[in-house]
C-alpha cells in the first residue's frame, strides 16, 4: 500500500475512484459497468467478516468485536438537487475510502449501508477500539481537509461525514433460505453503534459506553448532552451512556500506526 497510510491517502483513493467512474461512464456510457473497465484481479474481495462468510445457512458464531457505522450525512439532500450519476460516482467513491481505511487499520468492512459503511474491529478489546477510533478519525480529517477543498476547486457541492461506534459481544448468523441468504450481524452493540451514529451531527464521532470501557485513557471523551439511554422493562430502570469524541486530538498519534499493521487484521494481533 506504499509508504504510509494518512488522510492524503486516502483522499486520493476518493478522488482516483471518483474520476474513473466519470470517465467509464464518458466513455462506455451505462452498457458497461465501472467493474468491468476497471477490474485489475479476477476476484473481488468481498465485504464481510471472513469466517461468517463461510456459515451455512443457519450457521452462527458470536465475537467481541469494536463496531461501528461510518457515513455521510445530508446527502439525502443531494441526491434531490444533483444527477443520480454524480452522485452515485461520489458517494461510491468516498465508501471506497471508507473501506480502504477500515482495512488499512486491521479492521473488517462489514458491509454497505447506502451511503455508509458498516465497520468491525476484533482482537483486543482496547486494541480494536483503538484502531476503529484511529481510522474513522482519518476518513473525517480527510473528507474535511483534503477531498471538500477538491471538490470545491470543481464547483461541487462539499459532503459531510460522521461515525457511531460501541463495543459488545455479536453474532454473525447467515439468514434466509437455501435459494437466498446473508449475513446479518445482530447484538446491542451493532444497534447501540447505530442509534450513536444517528445521535452524531456532521463531523462528530459519538460513541458508547461499551467502547469507553475498553480503553484505559478516556480523556478524549466527554459525555454526550442526550447521555444516557434508558432502558426500561418490567419495572426495572437501566441507564447506557454514550459520549462525544475529541477525534483531533487522536490524529497527531495515528501516524505509521495502520502501517505497523503490514495488512493484518486487529483480530490477528496479540497484544498484553
Amino acid at each position: 500500500m506504499g509508504s504510509s497510510y494518512n488522510k492524503e491517502r486516502f483522499a486520493e483513493t476518493v478522488k482516483r475512484d471518483y474520476w474513473n467512474r466519470r470517465t467509464v461512464r464518458e466513455t462506455y456510457g451505462l452498457n458497461k459497468s465501472v467493474h468491468e473497465v476497471l477490474a485489475q484481479r479476477a476476484e473481488t474481495k468481498q465485504l464481510g467478516h471472513p469466517t461468517a462468510l463461510e456459515l451455512p445457512l443457519g450457521g452462527r458464531f458470536t465475537e467481541s468485536m469494536t463496531v461501528g457505522f461510518l457515513d455521510l450525512t445530508d446527502f439525502t439532500r443531494r441526491t434531490f438537487w444533483d444527477g443520480q450519476d454524480e452522485v452515485v460516482d461520489l458517494a461510491h467513491a468516498v465508501l471506497s475510502g471508507f473501506i480502504e481505511v477500515v482495512d488499512s487499520h486491521g479492521g473488517y468492512p462489514l458491509g454497505l449501508r447506502g451511503d455508509g459503511l458498516f465497520i468491525g474491529f476484533g482482537g483486543n478489546p482496547g486494541f480494536a477500539s483503538a484502531m476503529a477510533l484511529a481510522a474513522c478519525a482519518i476518513a473525517i480529517d480527510a473528507i474535511q481537509s483534503e477531498v471538500n477543498p477538491w471538490l470545491k476547486d470543481r464547483d461541487l457541492e462539499p459532503i459531510q461525514a460522521r461515525a457511531g461506534l460501541d463495543a459488545g459481544e455479536i453474532t454473525f448468523v447467515r439468514t434466509g433460505n437455501l435459494e437466498h441468504s446473508e449475513i446479518n450481524p445482530l447484538g446491542f452493540a451493532a444497534n447501540f453503534a447505530a442509534k450513536c451514529e444517528k445521535k452524531a451531527k456532521s463531523w462528530q464521532i459519538v460513541v458508547g459506553e461499551g467502547l469507553v470501557s475498553t480503553l484505559r485513557d478516556q480523556s478524549d471523551f466527554a459525555h454526550h448532552p442526550d447521555s444516557p439511554k434508558t432502558y426500561e422493562r418490567y419495572g426495572e430502570r437501566k441507564y447506557y451512556r454514550f459520549y462525544d469524541f475529541s477525534w483531533k486530538r487522536t490524529l497527531r498519534n495515528s501516524d505509521g500506526v495502520a502501517d505497523a499493521l503490514r495488512g493484518a487484521s486487529t483480530s490477528s494481533i496479540i497484544t498484553s
